[in-house]
């Protein structure tokens, strides 16, 4: 156990509490966060993603989910950390456990980094528990905390984003005026970002800034430091009627507010909920997310040129590694490095949307895998390499996973490759009713896998947003997913996969975009159309475990996307691209 628990521990005996828990979130909830605020990954060297750890007098455990159950137990070991499998039977969420651990319980949290929704789920589970604020314990016990950067804020064009803010604002208002509440704090730092059409830098990946958002039917205040505004931002800012506050004022207006504020409890942290005289979760999707991941057609019709900008890079990518994998050195990181070299020569490029995964032969088991120096392994000829990739345009954001056949495959590894893109191809097909949610249509991809008796410990489907966070809501594909309806305009991931540990790992994942599909007296009906346009890898398919519908389907893709692709390639990779697409 590390001294910082230690000290921990030694804390919660001399103030009689019975646990500190630690998030992996920032003030506003967000999924990624800086290093500043990975107090959880200093203390347990779990770097994942997404993780709760939970520190008692006497124990310590972690929760964490199925993508990163293998890269958990990993860095876990010898830490004395419990490791506790987010879903699996048997295993108690984090609210569960601590309820048990007393009748009165009394837990330590900063409440800053503290959803109210978590709290709203632990009185469920432990009514008489006592929360106690201690805002100042991450700077204690971690000395060497790195600190928070600013960065500036930049004015995304109408050409890009295709909607004024003077009309985000009205629809807003229109949302808000139905829920009857006298204004809404937005803390989403995406869902500002899209309001208000204004990107920034200050999440690694996560074009946004860091600000809170005070609207109501005749003021719109921005809580946004100035250090992040130059003067074109703060004239666009004022032209548009929006007040520009230093952000630590949003504590201090919110105290004063005497109206209802409408809030979403996935976001809005604990500290800042407390001090509102009267607040209402939304009771289905926030407006700004709910408006947010409908896109546009100016968003859509970028999307796809982000899409074409980014399968060429793709397309480079995998002619290299078919080409030269056993012929000249190459390695997890080398290969990273490699495909954002080539996305860096699109002429739109301006970021990864996050840390490429490159996983080779037993890594790409591990779902969520991010090669180190200690761990980077060389590629050669032989075995799969998943990689699952994405890039931030100034036409949009794109995410893509490929499984690669390195070099020769078993007749396994070839029908687990089938059975993956089997499902993801099913999926694709889906025409499905309006009012359809992400849930019903999950089966659809795991059903050639449920056939043999497997499975992914992961979601199908997440929502992408717009030159904005890899990852958004409301909508998601998965057994437990939201329960959103999809509808036409959302972009959405469709990703099965199948891991094989100590083995490999497959993921086949395009960006799809749902459309109408034309109506009948059975009501109005939807469809997905492909936004990604990359090759499957044919080397990969053992075309005796594909229907007559699905050969169809993926010769019609591959048409496709060499018709799309082929004219922005050289005569080499126009020549790789029409084998990599040839009927089958």
């Amino acid at each position: 156990m590390s001294e910082q628990i230690k000290k921990i521990q030694s804390y919660l005996k001399d103030n009689g509490h019975d646990a500190l828990v630690v998030f992996t979130n920032d003030d506003h909830g967000s999924e990624y966060v800086v290093d500043h605020f990975k107090f959880r990954a200093y203390l347990s060297s779990f770097t994942g993603s997404a993780g709760t750890l939970v520190i008692t007098k006497e124990k310590t455990l972690l929760w964490t989910d199925g993508r990163y159950f293998l890269q958990a137990a990993s860095q876990l070991s010898g830490t004395g950390i419990e490791l506790m499998k987010s879903g699996e039977p048997g295993v108690p969420t984090v609210t569960e456990y601590l309820a048990s651990l007393s009748a009165s319980l009394s837990l330590v949290t900063d409440f800053r980094l503290t959803t109210v929704s978590f709290v709203k789920r632990l009185h469920e589970k432990a009514p008489n528990a006592v929360l106690v604020d201690n805002q100042t314990l991450e700077d204690e016990i971690w000395t060497q905390r790195p600190p928070m950067h600013a960065t500036r804020a930049w004015i995304l064009p109408l050409s890009s984003c295709g909607e004024s803010v003077t009309s985000k604002l009205q629809r807003v208002r229109t949302e808000l005026a139905n829920t009857g509440c006298n204004a809404m704090l937005v803390a989403s730092l995406d869902d500002i970002a899209w309001l208000y059409n204004l990107r920034g830098d200050d999440i690694p990946y996560n074009p946004v800034n860091y600000a809170y958002s005070l609207l109501t039917q005749d003021r719109a205040i921005l809580y946004m430091d100035a250090a992040k505004t130059d003067a074109k931002v703060r004239k666009y800012l004022a032209s548009n009627g929006i007040e520009l506050r230093p952000y630590d004022d949003i504590y201090k207006d919110a105290q004063t507010f005497d109206g209802e504020i409408l809030i979403d409890e996935d976001k809005t942290n604990y500290a800042l909920c407390r001090l509102i005289k009267k607040y209402r979760s939304a009771s289905s999707s926030f407006p700004t997310t709910a408006l947010k991941a409908i896109k546009n057609a100016t968003e859509i019709h970028n999307l796809k040129k982000a899409h074409i900008e980014d399968a060429v890079a793709m397309v480079k990518f995998i002619h290299y590694v078919k080409t030269y994998a056993g012929r000249e050195p190459m390695t997890e990181i080398s290969l990273a490095d490699k495909l954002e070299s080539f996305r860096k020569e699109g002429k739109h490029f301006l970021d990864l949307s996050f840390d490429t995964i490159c996983g080779y032969k037993e890594h790409g088991a591990i779902i969520h895998y991010s090669s180190t120096k200690e761990t980077d392994v060389p590629v050669t000829n032989a075995g799969l390499l998943l990689v699952d990739s994405g890039a931030q345009y100034l036409t949009g954001t794109t995410d893509i996973t490929r499984t690669i056949a390195a070099g020769k495959l078993s007749k396994d590894e070839k029908t687990a490759f089938t059975l993956v893109l089997k499902g993801h191809i099913d999926l694709a097909q889906a025409v499905f009713p309006e009012g359809t949610t992400g849930r019903v249509l999950d089966i659809l991809a795991r059903q050639p896998l449920y056939r043999r008796r497997l499975d992914y410990k992961h979601g199908t489907g997440h929502g992408v947003g717009y030159l904005l966070n890899v990852h958004e809501g409301p909508q998601s594909i998965s057994m437990r997913g939201t329960g959103s309806a999809m509808k036409a305009g959302m972009v959405t991931s469709d990703e099965p996969g199948l891991y094989i540990e100590n083995h490999y790992g497959i993921r086949h994942e395009n960006l799809v975009l749902c459309v109408p599909a034309g109506q009948s007296e059975y009501g109005r009906f939807l469809a997905f159309e492909p936004l990604t346009f990359v090759p499957f890898d044919l080397d990969g398919i053992d075309k005796k475990l594909l229907s007559k519908e699905q050969i169809e389907w993926l010769n019609r893709y591959h048409s496709q996307v060499y018709k799309k692709v082929s004219p922005y390639l050289t005569p080499r990779l126009k020549k790789f691209l029409a084998r990599q697409t040839r009927p089958i």
